[in-house]
Parts: structure tokens; C-alpha cells; sequence
């Protein structure tokens, strides 16, 4: 992979729906070299998913959490058995398979607490001997980071995935088809939406654009396999002694400028705080570690490493099923 891959692959992930000229103008080529590059990095397997990142706060979901499972006992058939489950259910927005103290991550999304207690039910009841050891974390806020490391620009925006802002936006039937479609590739065009749900192209393209500016859609990226690009991806646990907004803001101030630091959550339950570290060695984490250690000494109180071997389903259109 050169230069204009990690450009192009950091390009996208600004914003997936990014047309090919705008892309061709930004890499200095044409349109035909971009549609080669992402049909080869798509085929290579290092774009595993064009996404679609969603408010579901606006859709009355205001319960993210983060369960991390230790699969206890489950030969190799059982364990297919059990991820295979959470690929396919509804309330499941990611699935992961991890190294470290637990073996699974999921993020199940629910309206209220009660919701996420009956979901998580029935997880823990499908696979009782399997699922049985587990820990909660709800996220409180989260942030997306632009990658980086893939190529270095001034730039300080971000994707807020969860915010403190409530607000409710009123879909229809067919704003969560177009959803689903864009979830499933958010580079599919307007003329296609429109022919799959026979209607018009100035209906979807005007939908689209208002469930944009109704933040129901608050952006646009890639879903990576990152072991194609020669990276390794780690979650940073932390707990702090200093629970203070000041800590708070510097740590979310150091994570939005580092290279490698690509997301940032806010969470409750046995941490306070979730990083997620992309990195091409394990030197490099290492470093990143100390730097951290070092910076927030007087904040920090435990650090946990969990490692991320394989990204299986990252979907929260799913929910939207349940509408």
C-alpha cells in the first residue's frame, strides 16, 4: 500500500460518500485511478464496510454499553455458534474478538436500562455455561477520530457518536430504509437507493439530506480491517483518581491530537474512561502508554490493555429494524 492508498483510505474515512472527483482532485489523479484503488483495497479485503455513523439518541436510544465477555469452556464449533448469534441480533451494534482478560466485546443499545437488562437476558440464557462472566461499561459520550497516522493534516473536527444533546427526530418507514441502505454502503448512490425503493430520486436525495441535517445521520467512514494494513488495534481501560471536567477536557484534548488515539469514550461501570489505540508495532503502544502514564500521572489511577484481533459486525442501523 503507498502513499495514495493511506490518503485515499483517510479520505474516506472523513467521508465515505466523498464523490470520485473530489477524490481525484485531492490525491492529484483521476477519477478512473481512484475507482481502480478502492475496487483493489475493497477486493483486498482492507475496506471491509463503506458505513454510516448514526445518532440513535435521536432515535430514543439512550442506552450504549459495551459487555465484555469471557467465553468460558466453548470448543470451536460452540464458539462459531455464539457469534453467529450476536451477528444477527437486532440489538447488537458491534462485535468484536478480543485478547486479554475477556474474549468478546458487543455494544447492545437499548431505550432505557430495563431495555438493555432484558437484551442482555437473553443473550446470557441462549449461552448460560458459555456467556456466564461478564462486566458492563455504558458509554456517556463518545468521540470518532480521523485516522491519523494514515496521513497528518491540521484538522480538529470529529465525529460525535454520543453526545448530552437529547433530541428526538420523527422518521418514517421509509427514512429507515434509506438508513439501512446507507448502513450497509454509504457509497451507494441516490439513483440506486431509489430504484431498490421505487421512489424518486428527488425524494431520496432530499430525505437524505434532511436526516443529515437533523444529525440522524452525523456522518460518513470505513470500516478497516486493520491487520490488511499492517496495524494492531488496542483498548486502553482507565480509571482515574481525579474525576474532575478538568481532567476530563485534557484527556479528551490529548486524545484528539494524537496520531493513534482513534476513538474516545466515556464510560460507567469498572472504568471511567475507553481509548482506542491504533498502532504498527508494539513498541509503539508501548510508548504511547508511557506517554500517557507519564502526562496524566497526577490523574490516572489503573490502565488495562485489551487487544482487538477481529472487528466481526459494526452496524447500529440493526435497531432500527425494531421500528
Amino acid at each position: 500500500m503507498d502513499a495514495k492508498d493511506k490518503k485515499l483510505l483517510y479520505l474516506l474515512d472523513l467521508n465515505s460518500r466523498m464523490k470520485e472527483p473530489d477524490l481525484a482532485k485531492q490525491l492529484g489523479t483521476s477519477k478512473q485511478v481512484v475507482n481502480y484503488r478502492i475496487k483493489r483495497l475493497e477486493s483486498e479485503g482492507v475496506i471491509k464496510k463503506f458505513q454510516s455513523v448514526l445518532n440513535l439518541e435521536s432515535q430514543g436510544i439512550s442506552i450504549y454499553a459495551n459487555i465484555y465477555f469471557k467465553i468460558v469452556g466453548a470448543n470451536k464449533k460452540r464458539e462459531a455458534e455464539i457469534i453467529d448469534f450476536l451477528i444477527k441480533d437486532n440489538n447488537v451494534g458491534y462485535v468484536a474478538l478480543l485478547g486479554g482478560r475477556f474474549d468478546l466485546s458487543i455494544v447492545l443499545v437499548a431505550k432505557n436500562i430495563q431495555e438493555l437488562e432484558e437484551h442482555l437476558n437473553e443473550i446470557v440464557k441462549e449461552f448460560p455455561d458459555e456467556l456466564r462472566e461478564y462486566i458492563i461499561s455504558l458509554r456517556t459520550e463518545g468521540l470518532k477520530f480521523y485516522k491519523k497516522y494514515l496521513f497528518q493534516e491540521r484538522r480538529e473536527e470529529n465525529k460525535k457518536i454520543l453526545t448530552k444533546e437529547k433530541h428526538l427526530v420523527k422518521i418514517d418507514e421509509l427514512d429507515v430504509k434509506i438508513l439501512k441502505e446507507l448502513s450497509q454502503n454509504s457509497r451507494e448512490s441516490i439513483v440506486n437507493i431509489s430504484e431498490k425503493l421505487k421512489e424518486p430520486f428527488s425524494t431520496i436525495r432530499a430525505r437524505i439530506k434532511s436526516l443529515e441535517q437533523n444529525k440522524v445521520i452525523v456522518g460518513y467512514s470505513l470500516l478497516f480491517d486493520l491487520n490488511k494494513i499492517g496495524m494492531l488495534n488496542y483498548k486502553v481501560f482507565i480509571k482515574t483518581k481525579d474525576k474532575s471536567e478538568e481532567s476530563y477536557k485534557k484527556l479528551i484534548s490529548f486524545s484528539k491530537f494524537h496520531k493513534n488515539i482513534t476513538w474516545f469514550f466515556k464510560t460507567l461501570g469498572e472504568h471511567d474512561f475507553e481509548l482506542r489505540i491504533e498502532v504498527d508495532t508494539q513498541e509503539k503502544y508501548q510508548e504511547i502508554i508511557k506517554e500517557i502514564r507519564s502526562e496524566f500521572s497526577s490523574i490516572i489511577n489503573e490502565l488495562e490493555t485489551i487487544i482487538i484481533f477481529n472487528e466481526l459486525k459494526e452496524d447500529y442501523s440493526v435497531v432500527l429494524s425494531n421500528k
